[in-house]
């Protein structure tokens, strides 16, 4: 059994490489307060395992994408995958949230050879033209993950306790282990002559005075810090504050999915229409206008399951636009460095997205929960459960929010003098 570069089962594999990080996401959010509740811990302490798995998958980046330049895609895809399989095995076995926390860091280490290595294979096979449309569809069909993932982990988590959906992602990657050993070729035609990490920090230097690359890694790391700021959040209001079911969150997950796949089937109307800077700074406005209006929903004292899930969809929309489109124009620049172009990407995504929880975390438990109104509402003066629950979101995320509708705009000023 072999797998071809650019064919179909090359793309189903990009597919599944590159839903590692979504599926490792959604499938868990449902049983966050279950884990509070198993191990004895707060929401803060909770969402710090969102934060950990970031920074892990953060930091993964910058060995991940090196290594596969120089010893190539297929040995080094193969050892990431062994270790994000032990390290979720380890995650089950946590037994405090400290233990669960640090397997979190350790597991999104190797979560994110899925996702560097999968941007790779894809520079591998196709050239800089074909790069938006190809993956346009990688995350149009990426959204089936995210879909049914939040189901099926409040289902299992429901069923049969918080540890089973780690049981599903081992599983998982154990099937991709052995696809990728019986029929992954190598596919870096390109190596470097040795592992010389001073050559990592050479192109990064280059990369980052590259101004049209700095501006797409920006625009996808401050959309990843509000999509990251949700997932963390929207748990803990949907079932602890109103009273939906892990399995009930699944399902009222698939708006926000829903949104995402809108979102990815109008980036691919605009392809080729419109340039790529100006699709970006378009859908930035989808992020300001859906925590603006969570914001206003609050101050009017509305807090119903729409009033979050709606205002999540439309952000949710706008990074459905920005992930193809920023994530081509980022490793497309850099062909003979695709895989260390793919790990600042990445490193860039994750780690601002990581700052998004820990702005959402911090705002929530700041003042302690001695009452019902989190502190950061009594900023804006609010004075019911309604107004001031949604404003860590609200308050933590919109500094986001404004900062990639500002990086899209210096990313067209910068496209233009280009052109």
């Amino acid at each position: 059994m072999r797998i071809a570069p650019r064919s179909a089962g090359y793309i189903v594999l990009l597919v599944a490489l590159s839903s590692f990080s979504p599926l490792t996401m959604s499938i868990y959010t449902p049983v966050m307060p279950l884990i509070g509740a198993s191990l004895d811990a707060g929401a803060d302490d909770v969402k710090l395992t969102l934060t950990t798995y970031m920074l892990g998958f953060a930091l993964g980046q910058l060995v991940y994408g090196p290594l596969s330049d120089r010893f190539g895609r297929r040995p080094v895809l193969l050892g990431g995958l062994l270790f994000f399989t032990a390290t979720t095995v380890g995650c089950i076995y946590a037994h405090s949230i400290a233990s669960l926390i640090g397997q979190r860091f350790l597991q999104g280490v190797g979560a994110c050879a899925g996702v560097v290595i999968g941007r790779a294979l894809a520079r591998d096979a196709y050239d800089y033209r074909e790069l938006p449309k190809v993956i346009g569809w990688i995350s149009l069909a990426l959204n089936i993950s995210p879909a049914i993932a939040p189901t099926v982990g409040g289902y299992l988590g429901e069923r049969f306790g918080w540890t089973a959906t780690f049981w599903v992602l081992a599983g998982f990657s154990c099937l991709l282990l052995v696809v990728v050993a019986l029929g992954l070729p190598e596919t870096n035609r390109h190596r470097s002559a040795d592992l010389d990490f001073g050559a990592l920090l050479r192109g990064s230097r280059a990369m980052l005075g590259d101004r049209l690359f700095v501006g797409y890694v920006l625009t996808m790391g401050f959309s990843f810090a509000i999509n990251f700021g949700m997932i963390a959040g929207t748990p803990f209001i949907l079932q602890d504050r109103l009273g939906f079911t892990p399995r009930e969150f699944g399902l009222l997950a698939l708006f926000s999915v829903s949104g995402f796949t809108a979102g990815g089937v109008c980036n691919q109307v605009l392809v080729g229409r419109f340039a790529a800077p100006r699709i970006l700074q378009a859908a930035t406005v989808c992020h300001i206008a859906a925590l603006v209006g969570m914001g206003v929903a609050a101050l009017h004292g509305t807090l119903a399951w729409w009033t979050i899930v709606a205002p999540h969809a439309l952000a949710s929309f706008g990074s459905g636009i920005v992930v193809p489109t920023a994530s081509a124009g980022a490793v497309g620049l850099h062909p003979r460095l695709a895989g260390t172009a793919s790990s600042l990407f990445g490193l860039a995504q994750m780690g601002i997205g990581a700052l998004g929880t820990v702005a959402v975390a911090v705002l929530t438990g700041l003042g302690g929960h001695a009452t019902d109104v989190p502190l950061v509402g009594t900023w804006v003066g609010c004075t019911s459960v309604a107004c001031g629950v949604p404003m860590p979101l609200v308050i933590g995320l919109l500094p986001f929010a404004l900062g990639g509708a500002v990086s899209a705009w210096f990313l067209r000023r910068a496209a233009a003098r280009i052109a």
